[in-house]
């Protein structure tokens, strides 16, 4: 067992995170893999509403599998990077069907489905199944690159295999679990990507980042992007008489895919009327609200919702107040302004 792993084992018996919901004796690795997908690229106090959500909904394998998409897709809503939640959905399904809805314990098996990559698979053999396996999220990349002040960014390839190597090394063959759930603690709570507390950390004595007072230098930075590029487009919003709206499910795959949401076109008179015409000849448009931005990874999308009357129209059209549909959160923060 290497030096960093048996001081973050010692850590961990005082300091680590015990009580979080997906945690359990023994573990529940329905529980682990769930949270594990919704932790990816999301905090955990973020993660902790949903997740007790999606459980409640859902208790085990088998009710996620039976689910409609359009439930499984409302309780996601919000929490972004929508393919997660279908990926769960296909997986549930597939554990079901084919594994009699037992979670494989062969790595390569975890891998191969949907939604489920190499951090990811051995998180849940780890904390689900007390196996020897390796973990590489944010957390676990921030804590190595700077323990062995790893050059360059790990977006590159020779960088990621140098991580991944780094990774195995300090993964025991023992106490399998609880090295992972340290290591990931860590990094969440004390090596944090801005002011680290260097004071408190229990491998900072080995860390050659910390010692050569570079910690805030690792991992070393992205290459910045150009600024993102821009789209603009109109939400058509359709009331009817019984001030109810109209949504469309969107396609999957793409954007929000799954989810519910306005009619939208390019922002020209022309267009815009055509639209409208051809969802309801007898629609007039009553009022234009602001332009706003919602940003996605790779572009910024500005948004002006036009709002019509769209009299004798019901199919698709739903109650603002007691809306069950996923929709997007700028779908959603356009109904809490109506």
């Amino acid at each position: 067992m290497t030096e960093l792993a048996r001081e973050l084992l010692i850590w961990f018996e005082d300091n680590g995170r015990k009580n979080l919901p997906w945690q359990s004796s023994p573990p529940n690795i329905y529980h682990i893999w769930l949270s594990e997908v919704m932790l990816q690229q999301t905090q955990v106090v973020t993660v902790i509403g949903y997740f007790n959500a999606f459980i409640k909904a859902f208790p085990d394998m088998s009710a996620l599998a039976r689910a409609r998409e359009d439930k499984v897709m409302a309780l996601w809503a919000g929490l972004g990077y929508y393919s997660r939640a279908r990926n769960l959905h296909k997986t549930a399904k597939i554990i079901s069907s084919q594994y009699g809805g037992v979670f494989p314990k062969s790595h390569s098996e975890i891998v191969a489905l949907p939604g489920i990559g190499p951090s990811t698979a051995g998180a849940i053999l780890s904390l689900g199944s007390n196996l020897e396996a390796s973990i590489l999220d944010g957390n676990v990349k921030r804590v190595l690159a700077r323990y062995h002040r790893v050059k360059g960014h790990y977006s590159k390839t020779t960088v990621l295999k140098e991580l991944w190597r780094l990774a195995k090394l300090h993964t025991p063959s023992e106490k399998n679990a609880v090295y992972t759930q340290a290591i990931m603690d860590i990094g969440a709570t004390v090596c944090t990507p801005k002011n680290p507390n260097c004071s408190i950390c229990p491998i900072s004595r080995h860390c050659e980042a910390f010692v050569n007072n570079e910690q805030l230098s690792f991992p070393e930075k992205k290459i910045k992007r150009p600024s993102k590029p821009e789209k603009n487009l109109v939400f058509l919003v359709y009331v009817n008489e019984k001030n109810e709206i109209f949504l469309a499910k969107r396609p999957s795959p793409g954007i929000w895919g799954g989810l519910w949401s306005f009619e939208e076109c390019q922002d020209k008179s022309k267009i815009v009327s055509k639209a409208i015409k051809k969802h309801n000849r007898s629609a007039t448009i009553l009022r234009r609200l602001e332009k706003f931005k919602h940003t996605f990874s790779h572009y910024n999308l500005w948004i002006t919702p036009i709002i019509i009357d769209s009299p004798g129209s019901s199919k698709n059209y739903f109650p603002t107040t007691s809306l069950t549909k996923g929709v997007p959160a700028p779908v959603k923060k356009i109904i809490q302004s109506l």
